[in-house]
C-alpha cells in the first residue's frame, strides 16, 4: 500500500514537530522553561544534514518541443559517503534510508545565441516505493514522459522574441549623460496636404523596407495647435529605405490649414525579422521542501524547452542533490 502525499506530509510534520525535534522546528521557543522546582532545561537536539550530488557527463540536445523528458544522471559528484540514495540505469534516485529529506536541481541552459528562448521548464518528481519503474527509450534516447508523477517542485522559465529595436534620437548612454534632440518644425499645413521629413537612423542595418517605425513630436498637443487639430491630424512613419524612415504629418480636415511649431521628433524604429535578447547561461537552481521519504522511493527530474534544438549544458552548475537531516546528538 502507497502512501498519499498528505500521509507523507504529516509524517513529516510529526518527525519535525514530535520528541526531540521542537528546536529544529521552532528553534529557543522549543526549549522548555525551568519549572519553579528547578527542572533543568531539555537539551536542545542537534542535527546534521547527509548530501549526495548527482551530475551528468555530457550535454544533452532535446529532440523535440514541448516535451518533458527525464534528466539523464550519470555519475556522483560529491559525497559525504551517506547511503542514503542511489542512482539507477533508468535516471532515477531510489531512496535507501527512511527521513526528511530535501532535492535541489540546479539546471545550466545554453545561451539564447542572441535571441531569448522561448518557454524552458524543469521539475523534481517523486513516485512511491511499488510504483511500476520508468519505461527508458531505447538506444539510450532521452525518456519522455506525461508528467503526472508528484510535482516536488517546478519552474517556468518564459522566454520572448522581442525585435530589434533602433531609437532617433539615440537614448543616453547613462544617467549622467543626456540625448541629443532632433528638432523639426512642420510649419503651415493646408487642408489635405501633408509635411513630411526623412531621417537616418542612428544605428546601422536594424531597419529596412518592410520593418515597422512609429513617430511622435512633442509640438502636437492641445496648448500649441489645438485640441481640434490634434485629433485630427495622421502622423505616420515608414521605412522607406535602408536605416531611413519617412516622417508625415497630414491635415485631413482642419480648414484652411493647421500650423505646427518646431519641436522634437522621436522616432522608433523595429525589425520585423530580427529578434533580440540574449539569455546568458540560463542558470536555475530550485528546492523542493523537506518531503518525508520512505525506502524504495523514487526521485528523478524532468525537463523541457519549447525552443527547437535547445541544450542543457553539461557543466559543475549542472546537478541533483539528495540531502537529508539527521539527529546528530
Amino acid at each position: 500500500m502507497t502512501q498519499s502525499s498528505n500521509d507523507r506530509t504529516d509524517r513529516g510534520r510529526r518527525l519535525l514537530l514530535g520528541t526531540g525535534g521542537v528546536a529544529l522546528a521552532l528553534g529557543a521557543a522549543g526549549s522548555a522553561q525551568a519549572t519553579a522546582g528547578g527542572t533543568p532545561r531539555p537539551t536542545t537536539p542537534v542535527y546534521a544534514i547527509s548530501r549526495t550530488r548527482y551530475s551528468t557527463s555530457a550535454s544533452t540536445f532535446l529532440p523535440t518541443t514541448g516535451d518533458t523528458y527525464v534528466l539523464p544522471l550519470s555519475q556522483v559528484v560529491l559525497t559525504d559517503g551517506n547511503l542514503d540514495s542511489t542512482l539507477k540505469a533508468d535516471n532515477t534516485i531510489t531512496i535507501n534510508n527512511a527521513g526528511n529529506y530535501r532535492v535541489m536541481l540546479a539546471v545550466d541552459w545554453n545561451s539564447g545565441k542572441g535571441h531569448d528562448a522561448a518557454l524552458r521548464s524543469a521539475g523534481i518528481r517523486f513516485r512511491p516505493a511499488g510504483a511500476p519503474p520508468l519505461v527508458g527509450a531505447p538506444g539510450g534516447a532521452l525518456t519522455p514522459i506525461a508528467d503526472t508523477d508528484t510535482h516536488l517542485a517546478s519552474v517556468d522559465l518564459p522566454g520572448s522574441a522581442t525585435p530589434k529595436t533602433v531609437r532617433l534620437p539615440a537614448p543616453p548612454l547613462g544617467s549622467h549623460s543626456t540625448g541629443t534632440p532632433f528638432p523639426w518644425t512642420p510649419g503651415t499645413i493646408a487642408v489635405g496636404a501633408s509635411a513630411s521629413v526623412d531621417v537616418t537612423m542612428p544605428i546601422a542595418n536594424i531597419v529596412a523596407p518592410g520593418d515597422v517605425a512609429l513617430a511622435s513630436l512633442t509640438s502636437i498637443t492641445d496648448a500649441l495647435i489645438g485640441a481640434d487639430a490634434v485629433a485630427a491630424l495622421m502622423i505616420t512613419a515608414r521605412v522607406i529605405a535602408q536605416d531611413t524612415v519617412r516622417v508625415t504629418v497630414l491635415n485631413p480636415s482642419i480648414s484652411p490649414s493647421v500650423t505646427i511649431p518646431q519641436g522634437n521628433l522621436q522616432v522608433l524604429g523595429m525589425s520585423a525579422q530580427q529578434i533580440t535578447g540574449g539569455s546568458g547561461e540560463a542558470r536555475t537552481v530550485l528546492s523542493s521542501t523537506t518531503q518525508a521519504l520512505n525506502p524504495g522511493d523514487t526521485i528523478y527530474t524532468v525537463f523541457s524547452s519549447s525552443s527547437p534544438g535547445d541544450v542543457l549544458q553539461s557543466s559543475a552548475e549542472m546537478y541533483v542533490e539528495i540531502e537529508r537531516f539527521i539527529q546528530a546528538a
